[in-house]
């Protein structure tokens, strides 16, 4: 593969994530039962890092996986009722 090529992957890998935690923290945001959600994911990454999952993780692999995890999880919980038109005046 050209230095090109790998760059647009590598492009496209990073714009896909940005695209998946944008996904994932809405979903985490209005998750209905948010603290026990909060709860159950730092208790699966613990053992996803640490069990059989995450044995071929690089001690750096794990550190982003858990600093990604942690990032997700410093998003509010979404308010009760989302009305984005709100804000608008009457047209």
């Amino acid at each position: 593969m050209k230095k090109d090529e790998l760059q647009s992957e590598l492009d496209t890998m990073v714009a896909t994530q940005a695209g998946i935690m944008a996904i994932v923290g809405s979903l985490m945001a209005t998750h209905p039962d948010y603290d026990k959600f909060q709860l159950h994911l730092t208790g699966l990454l613990e053992v996803l890092l640490t069990g059989d999952a995450g044995q071929n993780f690089s001690p750096k692999q794990r550190q982003q996986a858990r600093d990604f995890v942690e990032t997700l999880q410093h998003l509010n919980q979404a308010p009760a009722k989302i009305e984005p038109l709100a804000q608008i005046r009457n047209l």
